[in-house]
């Protein structure tokens, strides 16, 4: 297993507070039209999406337990993949990077592994074209994970409300969010499912092709950063990139249960952000996927 057996119990939910937890794992999942449906989202305790070059986003999906089924497209590292997985004491899993990005990851000491390192870990599928057709599974995962010898993690994920037990904010059914002026998804809440379901515009509804089921998520968290240009290439094809700074603090959307709370966000040094509300309150986070959207300061979603 990827993780203890005491953390698989939580369902997703939490990662115990002690020294002998294993660190968690970052797949970098692409989401041009051509890899979707992509596989194995819905395991992850944490998925984040934010705008890379060219206006199109990308994942970074983080496991605290091994996924069910296969996990992908996987693709490339970002800069923000790095400030991420500084923040989690993860693992990166990712096809490969360019130059600069490969160095900084090795320079930071972040544990890694690519398609040239994986040992067979990462495999791919002959049904799909690449480069969309890059994968990794849950037994691989956990192999990663194992020979990657990573720190232990004694951070915690938020406190959970029972989706009948969330109170307050203010009713929503529909949110459109701006990533970039190309990717600008809508979560609708479907009460049966207990969850937001995302729809692209160009692609219809977005599907996890390990069930063949629309994604489930259960908090959507719209979270407003400075993104700014970079000089840095961080493409193979030598394209300059951005950089988001998900530490500090700003302001914050949290959708949860058909409703939205205003919140403030504030990233420590480790583990997942604090979202308050007013009057410094924690906002309700209910159990399962936790999808956070990193968006421009100034641009909230709609």
């Amino acid at each position: 297993m990827l993780l203890a057996q005491a953390a698989a119990a939580c369902s997703y939910t939490a990662i115990p507070a002690n020294p002998d937890h294993p660190a968690p794992v970052l797949v970098q999942v692409e989401n041009l039209s051509a890899a979707r449906p992509q596989s194995g989202l819905q395991s992850a305790a944490i998925v984040y999406e934010y705008v890379t070059e060219g206006g199109i986003s990308r994942f970074s999906v983080i496991y605290t337990n091994s996924p069910n089924g296969r996990v992908g497209p996987i693709r490339s590292a970002r800069l923000v993949t790095i400030a991420l997985a500084k923040i989690y004491g993860a693992v990166v899993v990712f096809s490969g990077g360019s130059s600069y990005i490969k160095g900084q990851i090795q320079s930071a000491g972040i544990p890694n592994a690519d398609e040239n390192s994986a040992g067979g870990d990462l495999f791919r599928d002959g049904s799909r074209f690449p480069p969309h057709n890059l994968y990794s599974d849950g037994s691989h995962l956990a192999d990663i994970a194992s020979r990657a010898n990573a720190p232990a993690v004694s951070w915690s994920l938020w406190q959970r409300t029972a989706v009948a037990s969330v109170a307050g904010g203010k009713p929503v059914t529909r949110v459109t969010v701006p990533v970039s002026d190309v990717e600008t998804p809508a979560f609708s809440y479907d009460s049966a499912a207990g969850g937001w379901k995302r729809t692209e515009p160009d692609t219809g509804p977005f599907i996890d092709a390990n069930t063949g089921n629309p994604l489930v998520i259960s908090t959507l968290i719209v979270q407003q950063v400075t993104i700014t240009p970079s000089s840095a290439v961080v493409d193979v094809n030598g394209q300059t990139g951005v950089q988001h700074d998900v530490t500090g603090t700003g302001q914050a959307q949290v959708f949860t249960a058909g409703r939205e709370f205003d919140a403030t966000w504030t990233q420590g040094a480790t583990g997942p952000p604090t979202f308050a509300g007013s009057g410094g309150h924690s906002v309700p986070i209910a159990p399962g996927l936790v999808w956070i959207c990193l968006v421009p300061k100034g641009s909230p979603a709609t």
